[in-house]
């Protein structure tokens, strides 16, 4: 068996098939393109010739039509028959052979053979490949709403780790004012949101690498930046807020309940779809995808203010079903297909029916226990087209939840396939301050991906290996393995929750919140603290070659920073349990000081990649955390009273 039997590949392609021997790269080679019509085939030879000559170190000149006195080392051919993002790789004596039918299919053609030309140099090996995808629409959903939005070469970087991963959709979560809306300046004059040209840049840099930026904007429930605002909460279903039912939060996290800003539209009235004609109107023109997600996730307070008695009368659902359909209207009269998030009419089934068939529903769920399978069947049995759209489970974990992560992706693309969803999209949230650091979610990105293309194929892909080799360049190949560790550390925790972790929790809680301790006890900070070190002290170990290498590293430190903060704040609230007497002074000044260097080093860090809006807003809890450890050190400082 040869060598490159071994050749890493993610995805992994449908067919693979390598035999003895391999093609030496002549220098003096050229890229051919055997078609006499070759300018939709430009860019992915182009992008292959800038991959020779970063790869090997010299320049492949580009050729259209064979000639006896060229010698192709890399031939395109053109195949109408096969599908159109299927490609082809056969390589033997006479060069490396890629056949397609689209330019679409060229190019992801052209990412295998990235992956095969970093690990093989020139000795090219004698291979066939077959490929094509399982999912036709691919892609990455990024929450640039939870105070982070990214600056435009971090999003830059993710369009090219995309492409590389033959991704081909992504979309930018919207809710309250990440976008500049140009009618409403005064909703993020205190931002810093990204602007209607630069998402103009953004949809071309993502077209040249065949991925659509699709607009996506919530438009129903998730409302509080704009419900909460003087000039619209009248057109919220409940204006002065209200308290979510105790079965939709922990308790425990919450012990005096979990009162809610008006984030939910009042579905008669006439304005809300004036505001969203304007909304969309300075949105969509930025885009030319012809697809659009509207939301419409977690309407909470739908029937339970002003729609209560028509909500009595009619049912909750179709007041849902009617809004629905109404912005549907708005969308299709802007020449879009509309997406929308499909938890709400999923638990009226008898209603998707009714729904229009020209719609998308967007099956979500983020636990490995989600019901994709019952549920996409109810979207298919109605004839209804569907994503299915698992997550990184980055959101309320500082670091991750790896198995979580492996395991809901795994089932989405299982079940999504299985049932005929048309697409996959991973997506990635950030609530509650977005504390994870971006390469948090890279293993979710990758295996997703691989996953979306094959799905059989790429149950058992080497997740690790890729992010060592084609992501961060490690040379001491540990870092794809240290990011899936360092996510794991949540299942040293006593309770499992879903979409959270008990460590962020403490963070996130009142100094005095005792009862969120749970079943937490001394021996799990313990456990918690032993496994910190050790991805801390393997942190230190790694070799990375990537671009921003160093910050990188300091992103994975911050990480753990967080981790092992949020173990000694565990302990001292086991002391403030046994009685302030018990308390431990030092450690109360320890974790004062320790606080003050994590919030100073993450600061320092979210202007790296993110824009300077929101970090204020993202650090509110840990600055609060602040001043309730030093009211609490003043007050312990006091002499007893007699």
């Amino acid at each position: 068996m040869h060598e490159f039997v071994s050749l890493q590949l993610l995805p992994h392609p449908k067919s693979l098939d390598v035999t003895e021997g391999a093609y030496v790269i002549p220098a003096n080679g050229r890229i051919v393109i055997a078609n006499s019509t070759p300018t939709g085939i430009l860019p992915a030879a182009r992008r292959l010739q800038l991959l020779i000559k970063q790869t090997l170190n010299f320049e492949l000149a580009l050729s259209i039509g064979t000639r006896s006195m060229v010698q192709p080392a890399f031939l395109f051919n053109q195949d109408p028959a096969l599908p159109p993002q299927a490609y082809e790789i056969h390589s033997g004596v006479t060069g490396v052979h890629v056949t397609y039918s689209s330019p679409q299919g060229a190019f992801y053609a052209v990412a295998t053979l990235k992956q095969i030309l970093k690990q093989t140099g020139r000795s090219f090996p004698f291979l066939t490949i077959r490929d094509e995808p399982d999912f036709g629409a691919r892609g990455l959903m990024i929450d640039i709403s939870r105070n982070k939005v990214p600056k435009l070469g971090t999003l830059f970087k993710i369009v090219d780790l995309m492409a590389d991963l033959k991704l081909n959709e992504l979309q930018l979560y919207i809710e309250g004012a990440p976008f500049a809306y140009e009618s409403f300046p005064q909703v993020w004059e205190l931002e810093t949101p990204i602007s209607g040209e630069e998402i103009l840049q953004l949809d071309a840099y993502c077209k040249e690498r065949y991925i659509e930026l699709v607009p996506n904007q919530n438009s129903f429930g998730h409302m509080e930046g704009w419900l909460t605002r003087p000039e619209f909460n009248h057109l919220a279903e409940i204006p002065e807020g209200f308290s979510l039912p105790e079965s939709m939060y922990y308790s425990e996290f919450y012990p005096d309940g979990l009162p809610m800003h008006p984030g939910t539209f009042d579905t008669e009235d006439p304005e809300v779809l004036k505001l969203l004609e304007k909304m969309y109107d300075d949105l969509l023109p930025y885009f030319s995808s012809s697809k659009f997600n509207v939301g419409c996730d977690e309407t909470y307070e739908l029937g339970l203010g002003k729609s209560k008695a028509l909500a009595e009368e009619q049912g909750k659902g179709s007041l849902y079903l009617s809004f629905l359909q109404k912005i549907q209207e708005l969308v299709e009269a802007r020449g879009k297909t509309m997406q929308f998030w499909g938890d709400i009419i999923i638990q009226h089934p008898e209603l998707i029916p009714q729904l229009p068939k020209n719609i998308i529903a967007m099956e979500w769920g983020y636990s490995a226990e989600h019901p994709f399978e019952a549920d996409t069947l109810k979207f298919r049995e109605a004839g209804i087209p569907f994503y299915v759209c698992p997550g990184t489970s980055s959101w309320n974990s500082l670091t991750g939840r790896t198995d979580n992560m492996l395991a809901n992706l795994r089932s989405a693309a299982i079940h999504g396939k299985t049932n005929g969803a048309i697409g996959y999209l991973i997506t990635d949230w950030g609530d509650h301050g977005h504390w994870q650091q971006l390469p948090v979610s890279y293993a979710g990105f990758v295996y997703g991906a691989a996953l979306a293309w094959s799905v059989n194929n790429n149950l058992e892909v080497n997740v690790p290996e890729y992010l060592n080799q084609f992501l961060f360049t490690d040379q001491s190949a540990s870092i794809g393995q240290l990011l899936l560790d360092l996510g794991n550390y949540y299942t040293l925790e006593a309770t499992y929750h879903g979409n959270d972790s008990e460590l962020s929790m403490l963070l996130r809680s009142d100094l005095d919140n005792l009862r969120i301790i749970g079943q937490l006890t001394a021996e799990h900070f313990d456990k918690l603290e032993n496994y910190a070190r050790n991805i801390a002290e393997r942190i230190e170990g790694l070799a990375l070659q990537c671009e921003h290498a160093e910050l990188v590293l300091r992103e994975l430190r911050s990480g753990v920073h967080f981790i092992s903060h949020a173990v000694q704040l565990g302990r001292l609230k086991l002391q403030l349990a046994a009685g302030r007497d018990q308390v431990d002074r030092g450690l109360l000044a320890a974790q004062i000081h320790d606080l003050d260097l994590l919030l100073h080093e993450y600061r320092l860090l979210w202007t790296e990649r993110n824009r300077p809006g929101g970090l204020a807003l993202s650090t509110a809890k840990l600055v609060r955390l602040r001043g309730q450890y030093a009211a609490l050190a003043s007050d312990l400082a006091e002499p007893a009273r007699v």
